[in-house]
């Protein structure tokens, strides 16, 4: 068969005759793969006229002639999906993190698409398999958020895409569908009164944990246990508080925080340069972006908690036969290496319940920090700088929060304005 022909042969019962309705075989070569020496060749089994099987291969030739890749039309959604996500874990694009998100999607996907070609996959298809998605999430965890499912679109909308580079098929499908809406987050931030409690928490819970470090020592040291040891008990509650306070101090985030070492804290100058951030399987990265890496000054409380913390802990390591480096993390766990993200998570969870502020996230400091700076009438620039962004509009958006005490003070103003205008206005433009 040379190349861009196509036959046509009759398929017939072992006796030799004929199926009614008749079955003929339709296969069109198209030549060698240059890289693999192998034959590319479609072929399709048809029932029906001889016309019909015409059909069939003048359709197979259009495709070549298109664009598609020989045996397109038998490309199942499942097939295409999992080398594709493969061929995502062995290049190491991106996260560990994101890795193991889309495989969980890709999976979910698979169970109504896998079996499906991925030239058969109309919009009207990804609509069902959307709502199906929705409705296996709602029934086992009681609730599937707007923003899940948009993460969904976009990962279809990627794959298919793909598919497209590779000429598998003509146009994405999921281009047609509307993206589900993300849901509008909800972002908390702490009163004033409220991060003067939480710091004040910080503060007792701080000496507790060195008391209690100190205890435990004193205990080892009255048993005559002088056996090497791995890990100091209490040494990574120290480290937990402490983290607490130089995200409120500087508005890091978990992974920055958690990834601090004290190469990057400079106590004379009293500065911490963010240049690492930590992810939640405990891979050390660089921050997202150029922006993420910057120089953050801080107040002279907490570089004294620091230096104080320092030299406590270089003691400690000593006792573990280890010395205190540039490449020591602040914030270590009991054997002095680096904490993980999630046991963190988990003790903030616990800790922050036990101090009066149930349901608050870690990161919710972070936005209280921006959220404070601003309503004290610190610049959007600088602010954009202490977050590590790349715009001063992602800070406006998502970190510029309203403060109580503000719009109480603004509810003031109005009303002396409209009951004795001159003097309000005298005092309006005194807080502009």
């Amino acid at each position: 068969m040379a190349q861009g022909d196509g036959s046509i042969t009759e398929i017939k019962q072992p006796n030799g005759k004929s199926y009614s309705p008749k079955h003929w075989r339709v296969a069109v070569s198209f030549g060698t793969d240059p890289l693999t020496g192998k034959r590319l060749k479609a072929q399709r089994n048809v029932r029906g006229t001889k016309s019909d099987a015409c059909k069939v291969r003048n359709q197979l030739l259009e495709d070549f002639r298109n664009g598609l890749t020989p045996n397109a039309a038998n490309t199942t959604f499942g097939d295409f999906a999992n080398q594709w996500h493969k061929n995502r874990v062995a290049a190491e694009a991106v996260t560990k993190t994101r890795l193991k998100r889309e495989e969980t999607m890709v999976r979910d996907l698979c169970e109504h698409l896998g079996s499906v070609r991925l030239r058969d996959i109309a919009p009207q298809t990804i609509e069902t398999v959307y709502a199906r998605i929705r409705e296996q999430k709602v029934e086992a965890r009681g609730k599937c958020s707007g923003t899940t499912m948009n993460m969904y679109h976009k990962l279809l909308k990627q794959i298919l895409g793909k598919a497209m580079d590779y000429d598998i098929i003509l146009r994405n499908p999921a281009a047609k569908v509307e993206a589900p809406k993300v849901d509008p987050v909800d972002r908390r931030s702490l009163t004033t009164e409220q991060a003067q409690d939480l710091l004040a928490k910080v503060n007792e819970a701080e000496e507790e944990a060195y008391s209690n470090r100190n205890q435990i020592e004193e205990r080892q040291q009255r048993r005559g246990d002088t056996s090497e040891r791995s890990y100091l008990r209490g040494m990574s509650l120290i480290s937990r508080v402490m983290a607490v306070r130089i995200a409120m101090a500087t508005g890091l985030r978990r992974g920055e925080v958690v990834g601090l070492t004290w190469k990057y804290v400079d106590l004379k100058r009293g500065t911490i340069r963010v240049a690492h951030s930590v992810t939640v399987y405990s891979e050390v990265k660089d921050p997202k972006s150029e922006a993420g890496k910057r120089v953050l000054k801080i107040d002279d409380e907490t570089v004294s908690h620091l230096a104080r913390w320092k030299a406590f802990q270089q003691e400690e390591l000593a006792v573990l036969c280890l010395e205190q480096t540039d490449d020591t993390p602040v914030c270590c766990n009991d054997k002095g290496e680096i904490m993980k993200p999630t046991n963190f998570s988990r003790w903030w969870c616990d800790w922050s319940k036990k101090q009066g502020f149930e349901g608050w996230r870690f990161h919710e400091i972070r936005h209280s920090h921006a959220t404070h700076l601003i309503a004290s009438g610190m610049d959007f620039k600088t602010v954009q700088h202490r977050l590590g962004h790349s715009s001063a509009k992602l800070t406006m958006d998502q970190y510029a929060h309203a403060m109580p005490e503000n719009d109480e003070r603004v509810a003031e103003i109005i009303g002396n304005l409209y009951s004795s205008g001159p003097k309000a206005s005298e005092e309006l433009q005194k807080t502009a």
